[in-house]
């Protein structure tokens, strides 16, 4: 008996606030005060779709191959130390220049059912593209004022 596999896409709609299985994530700079108090400092609202494309890409596995403090993935923040800056931005640049110019579609998440259903992403490529062109902003910042950065995925 063949079973029925539902498949749910992420409607560009629901990019910045998407029902679950779905997530966003988020960027900035770590600013240290001068009695070393840190505050996070947001810069960038990461969508669903840069998120879930990082993913598929593997881009969160190779910066998780990073010395981080924290593991990208769960939605926690994770501190790039400033010795660490320069690799994640390098990271990013492959990132940009493999997926430029694709057409991709990940699976986000499985729910074996009944009925099965398959949560996805078909990656609209040019909101990646922006979305690692900023993070790499971020990071080229930071690096320059020997700075650190968290990323939350």
């Amino acid at each position: 008996m063949k079973s029925i596999v539902r498949r749910v896409l992420l409607s560009s709609e629901d990019f910045d606030d998407p029902p679950a299985p779905f997530r966003t994530g988020a960027a900035g700079e770590v600013r240290l005060d001068a009695e070393g108090a840190f505050a996070l400092e947001e810069r960038l609202r990461i969508s669903a779709n840069s998120l879930h494309a990082m993913v598929g890409h593997g881009v969160v596995e190779r910066l998780n191959a990073l010395p981080l403090e924290g593991t990208l993935g769960a939605g926690a923040p994770s501190l790039i130390r400033p010795s660490v800056v320069g690799d994640a931005r390098r990271v990013l640049y492959e990132a940009d220049a493999t997926s430029y110019g694709g057409a991709w579609e990940f699976l986000v998440h499985r729910d074996e059912g009944p009925p099965i259903t398959e949560y996805r992403v078909a990656v609209v490529n040019r909101e990646y593209q922006l979305t690692l062109v900023r993070l790499i902003d971020i990071l080229h910042r930071a690096g320059r004022h020997g700075e650190a950065v968290w990323l939350a995925l």
